[in-house]
């Protein structure tokens, strides 16, 4: 017996209500196009399945009631065609699928291979699939449209939304984005950015402010301290990885879509969301110089009848370095989200950040010759000597929340709006250097250097509303998908200090003396010295359309507008005279950014793109800052290249031409600095390959040339025509791992990655350079089932050859990067 029900949009939980009870049942709606779809179809019964599927789908299925009754689904999340999708509902229920007329699709048991459905009204032939009876079949683990799974493996993702606000193909996007996934994260055991960016071409770590912030070099330019999470702006914190589905790089100008910000392009993390199936992990690491961090995650349904759903990360960190420096933080991120219907859901989720760490002032350059000879280096003294106290702790506190509302009108109008909301809190105890002593070699005080105290509280509030509608239409045949938006932000800023001189030291010699207690007790109630204060607040609307003509050709336009005020206040530095108002300074700007990109897509593989876009920025400043308070610096970029795909989408390249130029008002900052333009000019060639080669083996891998120059340096016309400061000329890395899914070595999986550098200068006036480098990375693995659960081992052996580099970032500190290091983890999952 057969039965047909045909209900209406709004009575789709009705029709779970009453699946079990159906002996049969189909769905009729509307057929659409198969194009790829978000789906999130928990496992449950296949009756239920099949109701969710054929609401969301559109697709008519029938099926006999005795077929389906008591038969379980293993549920389908993730982007997918009909076709997949359909596909992994049906995996292991020993039934499969067979076309017959207007698109209604029937369930059989599975026998040999057949060919499937027809999904459209066009009368489109599905491809041929094999259902095996009464076998559990997983889903795919290297598919790049499910990277959101727990278990998938995939190095490549095929969707992002950070280069338009809208969930496009990487194959359509017209820009150069790089997309790191959890499976990269968790082989290489990243729990910092700069774990993680060391995959991606054209990005250095840069050494800022005794590494208290994370800060990075893209395409030849200094970032300022300010990374994204879901492509919303945080300035000043830091990011622990716990909760992070994924890292998501746009290199290049982009103030289009996020207004002023930095030349070079930046860094978002994505955060793992709530899933109604439910999940659950610890993982615990340990390793060299005393590193423990451990994972704990949970997520499933609160109210699976009402749509609720929760998710909770939480992880805790304490180590030591080689440089006797110590950290210890807790973090702990919980997320609600609610299904209101089944068009509109709701997303809450809070984030608390609270790191005690050591600041690390790095090692110093020094001229041996003698100051003016030329010939300044790195000073070759061990890398583990530091000149900081170990009683010195500084404190650094974020509290974050988001709310996010995502509705759905219809198929065409979609919007989404939000609100994130950061508090940090920092409390500086910090020891930083002078310029050493290097006048005269061989004299008594050659080596010497000045310690000074940097104590005293800092604060940043931050503050970002948006509303994102987006519009689904074709007029004469033109596809379009326009974006029209509007962002406010604001954020305020302060710091008070005390700083001064301690004592003198010598870097050649081994003993560091230490600081009393009654020095720090001095230095902590010492009167402050000074007190600035910076506000900056916009207002934005901006328009995106991106058409398609043909299916093939898109075209990308659009612009925002912005209105940016911002006030300063430094009179602390600058007024010897307290009757002025020297250094307290506002400004109101008006910013139109323009953005045009083409891209055409050659073949199914091959697509070809170029693009104009500016920008203005910085998109922080920390304390720079003249008396008089000049406009945001101009950014204008050109690109072309080429993205490519094979194996449907597990392997994907993308090769880019750039030519950026960037004017900016600070040589390093720091208030009182003559606020003269610096102009400089990158251009270069970035190659990024990630996916799967084969069964069982994953790659990522990147090639980078860089070359750079300054064209004006007002206050110091000597440097130019040099090399911009820390960017190399060449960079290269290559990760590989391959897993053993077969055979008697099931489950182990083995890694490997080499990571070079050509030499960066560490000023602009290229007085020292950190030579060329190659560093050697192994991971090996093994995972393997227990009933309901998963337990994995690994170990990651970090530098193994013990290179040595620095992560540069002036003349008086230099942070040496890490030497040979071990990382072992064992983790549960269920």
């Amino acid at each position: 017996m057969r039965k047909t029900i045909y209900p209406k949009p709004q009575d789709w939980r009705q029709c779970q209500l009453y699946a079990p009870l159906l002996l049969a049942f189909s769905v009729a709606c509307p057929v659409q196009a198969d194009n790829n779809t978000r789906y999130e179809i928990a496992p449950q019964s296949l009756d239920q399945a099949l109701v969710e599927f054929s609401s969301e789908s559109g697709l008519q299925i029938m099926a006999d009631g005795a077929m389906t009754s008591g038969v379980k689904s293993s549920g389908v999340i993730g982007n997918f065609s009909t076709t997949q999708a359909l596909q992994q509902l049906l995996a292991g229920t020993g039934l499969e699928v067979q076309s017959t007329q207007n698109g209604t699709v029937t369930l059989q048991p599975a026998a040999r291979l057949i060919t499937v459905a027809a999904t459209q009204s066009e009368g489109e032939t599905l491809p041929k699939v094999t259902v095996q009876a009464d076998a559990e079949v997983e889903a795919d683990p290297y598919d790049p449209t499910n990277t959101n799974h727990p278990y998938n493996k995939s190095y490549s993702v095929s969707n992002s939304t950070t280069s338009t606000k809208t969930d496009t193909p990487i194959m359509e996007t017209p820009a150069s984005i790089q997309v790191i996934p959890k499976s990269v994260l968790h082989d290489q055991q990243a729990f910092r950015l700069e774990d993680v960016i060391k995959n991606v071409s054209g990005v250095q770590t840069q050494h800022s402010f005794g590494g208290d912030y994370e800060t990075f070099v893209m395409r030849g330019f200094l970032q300022s301290t300010a990374n994204y999470r879901n492509g919303i702006r945080n300035p000043a914190i830091k990011y622990d990885l716990a909760n992070v589905e994924r890292v998501e790089v746009l290199k290049g100008t982009s103030a289009m879509l996020y207004g002023f910000g930095d030349a070079g392009g930046f860094i978002s993390t994505v955060t793992k969301q709530p899933s109604s199936t439910p999940y659950y992990s610890i993982e615990q690491r340990f390793g060299s110089y005393d590193f423990f961090r451990t994972e704990v995650s949970a997520t499933g349904p609160l109210s699976k009848e009402n749509g609720l759903n929760y998710r909770m990360d939480l992880s805790y960190l304490d180590n030591n370095s080689f440089r006797n420096t110590d950290r210890d933080r807790i973090f702990f991120a919980p997320t609600l989200s609610w299904e209101v219907t089944p068009d509109t859901k709701l997303t809450l989720s809070y984030e608390h950040f609270d790191e005690n760490n050591s600041y690390d002032n790095g090692t110093p350059a020094i001229e041996m010759g003698g100051r003016g000879t030329g010939n300044a280096q790195l000073a070759p003294i061990p890398r583990n000597r530091t000149f900081m106290d170990p009683d010195l702790t500084n404190t650094n506190t974020t509290d974050l929340a988001d709310f996010r509302i995502d509705h759905r009108f219809n198929d065409n109008i979609k919007l989404n709006a939000g609100s994130v909301y950061s508090h940090n809190k920092k409390h500086w105890e910090s020891v930083y250097l002078s310029r050493v002593d290097d006048i005269t070699p061989g004299s008594a005080t050659f080596g010497n250097v000045n310690r000074n105290f940097w104590f005293g509280p800092e604060e940043l509030n931050s503050w970002t509303s948006f509303i994102n509608g987006t519009f689904d239409f074709e007029t004469y045949g033109v596809k379009h998908k326009v974006l029209l938006g509007g962002e406010y932000y604001n954020n305020d800023f302060g710091y008070d200090v005390a700083f001064g001189k301690i004592d003198t030291v010598n870097i050649f010699k081994d003993q560091v003396p230490d600081i009393t207690q009654a020095q720090l007790n001095q230095y902590r109630t010492k009167a402050l010295d000074y007190s600035p204060r910076t506000e900056t607040t916009s207002q934005a609307i901006y328009l995106q359309d991106q058409m398609t003509f043909f299916d093939k050709l898109h075209l990308l336009g659009g612009f925002r507008y912005d209105w940016v005020e911002r006030s300063q206040d430094f009179s602390s530095f600058y007024d010897a005279d307290p009757t002025t108002d020297e250094g307290i300074d506002s400004r109101s700007d008006d910013y139109v950014s323009p953005r045009v990109a083409l891209l055409y897509e050659a073949t199914d593989w091959l697509s070809v793109f170029g693009s104009f876009s500016e920008s203005f920025g910085p998109a922080f400043d920390y304390d720079v800052g003249p008396a008089d308070m000049p406009g945001l610096f101009p950014a204008t970029q050109f690109e072309g290249g080429l993205k490519a795909q094979a194996l449907d989408g597990k392997m994907t390249a993308n090769l880019a031409y750039y030519d950026l130029e960037r004017t900016q008002f600070y040589n390093f900052g720091g208030i009182g600095d003559p606020a003269e333009p610096l102009k400089g000019h990158s251009n270069g060639v970035e190659l990024d390959v990630q996916g799967q080669v084969y069964d069982g083996l994953s790659l990522i891998g990147t090639y980078t040339y860089t070359n750079t120059e300054i064209l004006e340096d007002v206050a110091s016309p000597a440097n130019v025509g040099k090399r911009l400061p820390y960017a190399p000329i060449h960079q290269g890395s290559l990760w590989l791992k391959y897993d053993f899914n077969y055979g008697p070595l099931k489950g182990f999986s083995l890694g490997g990655g080499v990571y070079t550098s050509g030499e960066r200068f560490g000023d602009n006036a290229n007085s020292f350079v950190d030579d060329s480098y190659a560093r050697l990375d192994l991971m090996a693995g093994y995972k393997r089932k227990l009933n309901d659960m998963t337990l994995s081992t690994q170990v990651n052996i970090n530098n193994v050859n013990d290179a040595e580099n620095y992560i540069l970032r002036r003349t008086r500190g230099n942070l040496p990067a890490e030497p040979l290091t071990v990382m072992g983890s064992i983790k549960l999952e269920y």
